[in-house]
């Protein structure tokens, strides 16, 4: 099998989430698309569709550790965009306190197959420390996929600080066993469609011309997450 792109790795970030209004979305919108541009994928589409598949162990060590909110802490995902097989990555989330980081690693829809209803023994295949690191815990650790994770994502990008802000709405969920190329159709809500999760992740400082942008301090502050509202509601 032809060698995939090789890992590719982000340095921790500052993350901060919200839940905002639907209304708040829209008025937020308005005015980032004054000093920020569309990420590449919203200026094709404007909103544009994600899907994910979690993975955990037999005993939720991811799970637990989320809902206990640990300093350390990592999850695994499948992800790919619109329906679409086209462009599917494997990617470990990293968290350390309010820091964040994305490592990930392009894989083809015949790997992913082979890890949802196999062992994933063609991820050894890539040139990649994380696909053999999945692998292993695939197969030593029994990590197997708990949730599929569905949302409409806007997103807006700056040079300064790196600074990425999406506004997800729509967010669904499943149990085990779902297929997010098969079973799209049999997801719920985890998230009332009256809240909308707003996420703002920058490098080293916000600019303060992006910060007086963003909701006020009466908007909760959440250290929401996709996949245990995915777990919990579902």
């Amino acid at each position: 099998m032809d060698r995939l792109m090789q890992d590719s790795s982000q340095d921790y970030r500052h993350e901060l989430k919200y839940f905002i209004t639907p209304v708040q979305a829209t008025e937020l919108t308005s005015r980032l698309c004054q000093v920020m541009k569309f990420d590449r994928y919203s200026v094709e589409r404007g909103n544009y569709l994600i899907s994910s598949v979690y993975f955990d162990t037999p005993e939720d060590r991811s799970l637990a550790g989320t809902e206990a909110g640990l300093l350390k802490r990592k999850k695994y995902r499948i992800r790919a965009y619109n329906h679409s097989d086209s462009f599917i990555s494997l990617e470990r989330k990293t968290k350390r306190g309010s820091l964040g980081k994305k490592e990930s690693v392009r894989i083809t829809r015949q790997i992913y197959d082979d890890i949802m209803y196999r062992r994933g023994e063609s991820l050894l295949t890539l040139d990649s420390d994380l696909a053999h690191e999945f692998y292993h815990m695939l197969n030593v650790e029994g990590y197997r996929p708990k949730t599929v994770v569905e949302y409409n994502r806007r997103a807006f990008v700056a040079d300064a600080s790196n600074v990425r802000i999406t506004l997800d709405s729509n967010i669904k969920g499943s149990g085990a066993g779902v297929d997010m190329f098969v079973d799209s159709g049999s997801l719920v809500y985890t998230v009332p469609p009256c809240w909308v999760v707003l996420e703002v992740k920058y490098d080293h400082f916000l600019p303060d011309y992006i910060r007086n942008l963003l909701p006020d301090d009466s908007v909760m502050q959440s250290a929401c997450s996709k996949y245990v509202f995915g777990r919990t509601f579902t």
